[in-house]
């Protein structure tokens, strides 16, 4: 996950200055704001820095986005280690530069980068030991969200008072966590990131899973990058790691349902496809927003703060509108349906050791 904080953010200004100094005085290129440029000066490319959590790597380029990943304990290490591996993950993007993609992530380009630039054995292996304990935040999440999985999976009892109370205290117990949340000091309080569904253009289908992801205390965004359309989602840990498996499993699920719904009431073609997938948003929300009516004081405040934390992530967002032909039949089917939808699955964690890349 992509972490953003008051705090995170200094750090990455600080990694930027940093990087800025590494490109101009150690590799001999322009910098300009928030790009820099090739020897001839003739392309632009962004200096683009994210923090993260994610246990699987200390650092990384994602070509895909042209950033530069780095893990939030970096924020303790000294300062010639960060540094080096500053280094490390700018000699990725360079290789990239020159050679394109589908090269090995250590091989024959990326230590001729290195060499070019006499960055030492230091740089081409920067590594560093962190603490892999857990912060005591980091337990509270994980224990908000085997709680939340527990209820879902009782949100999908046949028994209609069973279901229904479960799907009411599990957002309770959102809503309460998400408040709970925002309530910590401005300059601890922390805000994730993660993309969930890519695609080569925005659908219907993305559109309906966003619109109920919406219900799980998250800001849905769509963001667009080397050609393809990704969902993001912004919010707390322990909601964000709920919306993911939400969002994976819809992605499925309304696809099974518009099979068999299309089969038992002879559908066909992408406008009757597209309206059902709104539809069941349309009914699954209606049902949540009847649960919630008795909280609409703290959603509010809940929805204040995810407005905050898109404008910090996101400081010139710019809002897209679309529009579509509309097949009522088959809004009014998928809206029947998603009044009764339940997503009954629990969401699993992977315990990975940290690396870099």
């Amino acid at each position: 996950m992509i972490i953003y904080s008051e705090k995170i953010i200094r750090f990455i200004a600080e990694i930027k200055r940093t990087l800025k100094i590494i490109l101009t005085q150690e590799v001999g290129l322009k910098v300009h704001g928030e790009r820099f440029y090739n020897k001839s000066g003739t392309v632009s490319y962004p200096i683009k820095i994210v923090i993260y959590n994610t246990k699987a790597m200390l650092g990384y380029f994602a070509s895909d986005f042209y950033e530069l990943g780095f893990h939030e304990r970096l924020m303790h290490v000294p300062k010639k280690q960060l540094h080096d591996i500053i280094r490390h993950e700018l000699a990725h993007y360079l290789a990239f530069i020159e050679y394109g993609a589908g090269i090995m992530p250590h091989g024959l380009e990326f230590k001729t980068i290195c060499h070019r630039l006499r960055w030492d054995d230091e740089v081409q292996a920067a590594t560093t030991c962190l603490d892999d304990g857990q912060l005591e935040q980091e337990v509270e999440d994980n224990a908000v969200l085997r709680k939340v999985e527990k209820l879902m999976a009782l949100a999908a009892s046949s028994n209609p008072h069973e279901a229904e109370l479960a799907l009411i205290k599990s957002r309770e117990l959102l809503l309460k966590h998400s408040i709970d949340s925002a309530n910590i000091g401005d300059n601890e309080e922390k805000m994730y990131l993660i993309r969930v569904l890519k695609q080569k253009k925005e659908s219907a289908k993305m559109r309906a899973i966003a619109k109920i992801l919406d219900t799980f205390f998250v800001s849905c965004i769509f963001s667009r990058a080397s050609g393809w359309i990704y969902l993001e989602l912004v919010g707390t840990k322990s909601a964000i790691e709920i919306a993911e498996y939400v969002a994976n499993f819809l992605d499925r699920e309304l696809e099974e349902l518009w099979e068999q719904a299309r089969k038992e009431n002879d559908l066909s073609g992408m406008i009757a496809k597209n309206s059902f997938f709104l539809g069941i948003a349309k009914g699954y929300c209606k049902k949540i927003q009847a649960l919630q009516q008795c909280h609409s004081q703290a959603l509010i405040a809940i929805e204040k703060k995810l407005v905050t934390m898109q404008a910090l992530v996101y400081p010139r967002l710019r809002q897209s509108r679309s529009s579509a032909s509309f097949c009522p039949t088959s809004s009014k089917l998928g809206e029947l349906i998603g009044k009764n939808l339940t997503i009954n699955r629990a969401v699993e964690a992977v315990q990975t050791q940290l690396r870099l890349t």
